[in-house]
């Protein structure tokens, strides 16, 4: 595990990499203007502590309730004594200590349970009016921030990459379909995302994961119309099995996109 801090204009960016069997996921939090986006994994505690000691944070938003994203949520609560706003449907889940199998204990650490608000329509910085976004797909109950003066859009998990091998069991690809859709209605150009970092083209980017995301939804109708099974067409369109998907025991797989596309 390590941390590293740069800079986006304004933006203050912290990077950290959890690791489990040579399997490494980069988690990306973005300071902005006072406005933590995400806080990252507990894993990562000792080092992102230090970050958010050494800088000014008013207010935290969450993308989501995953504890890679909201791990530090408890700490900052305790130590900042500032608030923390999550979409109001995972406020229950955050009231209680997560549980978690194995592999996510050891890479991501625990999420001890924290207390957040109901997170807004806008959220105000001193300099930036950030418009939050229903954004489901990644998860059921997930936000993005929108800077439209500036072109921002900070992604959560929505997007990660342009094409997607595996997903996660809460997720659901005809809901990330439809939130792509709305979101590239916007006028934006960078995308700010938790795990590929900052996308320059963002909007380019985002219209590139809807194309194959939609592709593969022809490619897998098709087959369920000549009798395949979602196994069947699982096998066929990805006959890899990622380690990822060994070791989550099936949490991680090509099989939770083809059932929910």
């Amino acid at each position: 595990m390590m941390l590293s801090s740069s800079k986006y204009g304004d933006i203050t960016i912290n990077r950290g990499v959890c690791s489990l069997l040579g399997y490494k996921i980069i988690i990306y939090l973005y300071l902005v203007d006072g406005l933590l986006i995400d806080c990252g994994a507990s894993q990562l505690k000792r080092e992102s502590s230090k970050f958010f000691q050494e800088n000014n944070i008013g207010q935290v938003a969450l993308s989501h309730v995953h504890e890679d994203h909201s791990g530090m949520a408890a700490w900052l609560q305790q130590n900042k004594n500032i608030p923390v706003y999550l979409h109001e449907m995972a406020i229950p889940q955050a009231r209680k200590k997560g549980k978690y199998p194995l592999y996510r204990r050891v890479m991501w650490g625990n999420r001890p349970a924290f207390n957040p608000q109901p997170i807004p329509d806008i959220l105000k910085t001193a300099q930036y009016t950030f418009e939050i976004i229903e954004s489901p797909g990644h998860t059921e109950y997930h936000k993005v921030f929108y800077e439209k003066q500036q072109g921002w859009l900070f992604t959560g998990d929505l997007y990660v990459g342009a094409k997607q091998l595996v997903a996660f069991k809460d997720e659901n690809m005809k809901d990330s379909i439809a939130s792509l859709h709305k979101l590239l209605q916007l006028d934006f150009q960078t995308v700010f995302c938790a795990h590929a970092g900052v996308v320059d083209n963002g909007k380019a980017a985002l219209q590139k994961k809807l194309e194959y995301l939609l592709d593969l939804q022809i490619k897998v109708e098709s087959l369920r119309q000549q009798g395949m099974t979602n196994r069947e067409i699982d096998q066929k369109l990805f006959p890899v099995i990622p380690l990822i998907t060994r070791v989550s025991h099936g949490e991680w797989s090509s099989y939770n996109i083809i059932s929910t596309i």
